[in-house]
């Protein structure tokens, strides 16, 4: 929470919006982990933004994720890109990011560990997971930008717009310099103590939005008779009495009246449970996502 609310001061004192993210590793490509935050979109004109953002890090690599929209003004990181960015980055392990923007769906992105200390240099792991990647895509950024460049779309660009070897390694070094300025600010300050992150704060104090709440398991054969719901969810999220939830399909065109059972061990879906999973078809090894649309209305979508 302290980390939380350091790096909240830190961004606000930015000349740039921004918003910041915790890399919670139970939910790490959870549709509320890739939300991009209304305050954020709020912050920057229809002009600036685009269904395409480019994140950049102190070291000098970059990513290019789509964006997907919801309803009608809810925007997501694709989970493909999203979870590329993090794998290719060794990240996970409830690092904290900010997303600094600098125009144009263009950010820079700072990693934090749960000490408050900046992450500089990629870690070793992650270099050796994406060396190859980098060497394959340098030559064709290099062109695509000068491409983008010329280009009149909507499509984002950086903030530069260099075009040529020179002018990317000329980025790096003052992407770099950017991150040095940041620890030394982080070190000024002096406020941030060695601490875990509070595992039992909310979506909000995390750093993510809590608009759209899902939770995803595995059909297992205990899973036909009641469906346990995961205890971090429950805390979050559910009510905190036995309350009859109304579970519909991602069609809309059915629902099922099913009873939520409050329980110390683990809450979780009893009367009415067993009647969906034969409608529904549900076999073990289906992959159901439950998605909380309202305080006692849930969307299932389940995937074979």
């Amino acid at each position: 929470m302290a980390t939380n609310n350091y790096i909240a001061k830190l961004m606000e004192e930015s000349d740039n919006p921004g918003f910041f993210k915790v890399l919670r590793k139970e939910d790490l490509s959870s549709q509320t982990m890739r939300e991009i935050p209304q305050d954020f979109l709020k912050s920057i004109s229809a002009k600036e933004f685009s269904f395409k953002m480019v994140l950049k890090l102190p070291w000098g690599s970059s990513w290019r994720i789509d964006l997907s929209k919801y309803q009608s003004f809810f925007y997501y990181m694709e989970q493909n890109g999203w979870d590329q960015f993090l794998s290719d980055n060794g990240l996970g392990d409830d690092e904290l990011l900010t997303f600094t923007h600098k125009g144009n769906m263009c950010f820079n992105v700072s990693i934090y560990k749960t000490d408050c200390v900046e992450i500089l240099r990629p870690k070793r792991s992650a270099t050796i997971a994406s060396s190859s990647r980098n060497k394959r895509e340098e030559v064709n950024n290099v062109l695509e930008e000068e491409r983008e460049s010329l280009s009149a779309s909507n499509y984002p660009v950086s903030e530069t717009a260099e075009s040529t070897v020179g002018g990317r390694l000329k980025q790096k070094r003052q992407l770099i310099n950017l991150g040095k300025k940041q620890v030394k600010k982080a070190e000024k300050a002096n406020k941030c103590k060695k601490r875990k992150m509070d595992t039992e704060s909310d979506d909000s104090e995390a750093g993510t939005s809590s608009l759209v709440s899902e939770f995803t398991l595995t059909i297992k054969k205990s899973y036909v008779l009641f469906l346990g719901v995961p205890k971090r969810f429950a805390e979050m999220h559910m009510p905190k009495e036995e309350t009859v939830f109304k579970i519909h399909d991602p069609k809309g065109k059915k629902s099922w009246e099913v009873t939520y059972v409050v329980s110390k061990i683990q809450s979780r879906f009893s009367r009415g449970w067993p009647g969906l999973v034969k409608d529904f078809g549900l076999e073990v090894g289906d992959v159901c996502t439950f998605e909380l649309i309202k305080p006692t209305e849930m969307i299932l979508t389940v995937s074979k």
